[in-house]
């Protein structure tokens, strides 16, 4: 009986996976998770709705004291910022008219500013550079017992107190 001869590969012939090509494919996996957490980040800043009830509602801010004159406040869990003017208290909304970036009240300047393109507001809720094209939203707000208290289900569309 003849015993087949194993035949020997070719001289030629690469393996299917070298050194080279195992780094290579390593490089190209890490670069792939890589893009794919930030676009998982990016979703999830921009696109992820606010849960139900959160952000809307009436909320008591605090003691009316809490807000010196002339001054702004930032309330993060009501998404609103109360300013208190000569004139009475406003309630803006902290989400940017352009493309709904939350906005920060920086004091030193008296600004609302937006950190996604750089749209600037007064206290008022008036834009003063763009690429913002309408005011902030207004809130009704009004004092309780020396409370403030906004209802962020209410928007206002009457002109800001000048």
């Amino acid at each position: 009986m003849d015993m087949p001869i194993p035949s020997t590969p070719p001289l030629d012939a690469q393996p299917p996976y070298t050194r080279r090509r195992f780094v290579r494919l390593g490089w190209i996996m890490a670069g792939c998770l890589l893009v794919g957490g930030q676009l998982w980040l990016l979703f999830q800043l921009f696109f992820t709705p606010t849960p139900p009830g959160e952000g809307r509602g009436q909320f008591a801010l605090g003691a009316l004291e809490d807000v010196a004159l002339g001054e702004a406040r930032h309330f993060r869990k009501a998404r609103c910022i109360v300013a208190r003017h000569p004139t009475g208290m406003l309630a803006l909304s902290d989400e940017c008219t352009h493309q709904k970036c939350t906005v920060e009240y920086r004091p030193a300047q008296r600004l609302i500013v937006c950190p996604c393109h750089g749209s600037q507001f007064a206290t008022t809720g008036a834009v003063l550079t763009g690429p913002a094209s309408r005011p902030l939203d207004r809130f009704a707000v009004t004092e309780h017992g020396g409370d403030i208290i906004v209802d962020t289900t209410q928007r206002l569309s009457a002109p800001a107190p000048g």
